[in-house]
């Protein structure tokens, strides 16, 4: 080979390495839930290299895809997706098929019933998918496990279980022992966690506590209220909170409400901003029952970031919405019980040094509050660019 066919095809190489490292290959992507007696998988294949393993051109015209090619579809993945206990293949419904996308990066959505046949263990399977990879070796096929109720994951991050490649496209299943309340008692868990360990939402609480002893008028917090009074405030207070984020937590959670995280995190900023102005001053007489509500669909949406409904059941959804929410709510109950009769008698024994203290919260809340709007808006980090 010449010089110069050397140096041109070395360029070629290095243009294509380029292209390839800014144009990933797509892959293909399964997820698994799991039900009563087997599971569901969930299937998100590339058009442009399901074509290869498909014999058939689908990428060109993705919204003609299924119209001219669906009952083959279905046979093509009933032979390349496969259950089985040892020997015993597992029986598989007809899948259910939708193409997303209308250009090249269009994309198969398959979702396969697979149940275990009568004296099979449903938590051991192995799954065999070669789709695609069969055909096209530097393809992948990653395998997550979204939901698995029985065993005690539900509503979280899917997990990574393994990737299929060409010549290695069995994957061993060895799911966790199935548990009666398992995942509804993690999602209480979680639910409690996030509290405990949500600073912001922690400070935001105690903004609107912390004034619940005191009265307002004229704009001022002045004598403290009797105790009756302030408990069934700090009572009002919470239930207009739980309120507020049960709404949102259920919407966003199910997808029916969807935001970017970003300005929802700066959005609870703002809420505690607000909330440590009305500490300092009141903004509106008996204003934290307003702020409560309203605020609280603010950081509902920030709790449903913790709680994916995706592979859920209806009747799974509203457990874990159910157990997630008792979880924040417990966790909130026990705070309120340990810092309100501290407030109460503090406010009671001195009411000099409570309206210090008072003051003290709400200025380190809003100065924390200004920190946190800077810091997820990203004005800091381009400053330090």
């Amino acid at each position: 080979m010449s010089m110069a066919r050397r140096v041109w095809l070395a360029l070629c190489l290095g243009v294509w390495s380029v292209w390839a490292g800014a144009h990933p290959m797509p892959e293909s992507q399964v997820w698994i839930d799991t039900t009563p007696g087997g599971l569901r998988l969930t299937l998100q294949l590339p058009l442009n290299r399901l074509e290869y393993g498909f014999g058939q051109p689908l990428a060109d015209e993705p919204d003609q895809a299924l119209p001219r090619h669906g009952d083959a579809l279905a046979r093509y993945l009933a032979q390349h997706v496969i259950a089985r206990s040892g020997t015993q293949v597992w029986q598989a419904a007809r899948p259910s098929l939708q193409v997303l996308g209308h250009d090249a990066s269009a994309e198969l959505h398959a979702v396969i019933e697979l149940q275990a046949p009568p004296g099979a263990d449903p938590r051991t399977p192995t799954l065999d998918i070669d789709a695609v990879i069969h055909e096209v070796r530097t393809h992948r096929v990653q395998v997550f496990l979204r939901n698995d109720w029985s065993g005690g994951r539900a509503g979280e991050a899917p997990l990574l279980l393994g990737e299929l490649t060409h010549g290695h496209a069995s994957l061993p299943l060895n799911l966790a022992p199935a548990t009666a309340g398992a995942s509804a008692l993690r999602l209480f868990k979680a639910g409690a966690w996030h509290i405990a360990e949500g600073t912001d939402h922690l400070l935001f609480l105690l903004l609107l506590v912390i004034v619940a002893p005191a009265s307002a008028a004229s704009g001022r917090w002045l004598a403290p209220r009797q105790d009756g009074r302030a408990v069934r405030q700090l009572a009002w207070v919470a239930t207009a909170f739980t309120i507020g984020h049960s709404v949102t937590l259920a919407l966003g959670s199910t997808g029916v409400l969807a935001l970017p995280s970003q300005p929802v995190e700066i959005a609870v900023a703002v809420t505690i901003a607000v909330a440590a102005w009305h500490a300092w001053r009141p903004l509106v007489v008996d204003g934290e029952l307003v702020m409560a509500l309203g605020f609280g669909l603010i950081h509902g949406l920030a709790f449903s970031a913790s709680l994916s409904g995706a592979g859920l059941t209806a009747w799974q959804h509203a457990q874990a919405l159910l157990a997630f929410n008792l979880g924040i709510e417990a966790m909130q109950l026990a705070l309120l019980l340990v810092v309100a009769p501290v407030l109460l008698a503090w406010c009671r024994k001195s009411a000099t040094g409570y309206d210090r203290l008072r003051q003290i919260v709400a200025a380190g809340g809003g100065l924390m509050a200004i920190w946190w709007v800077i810091e997820r808006a990203g004005v800091a980090v381009a400053a330090g660019a």
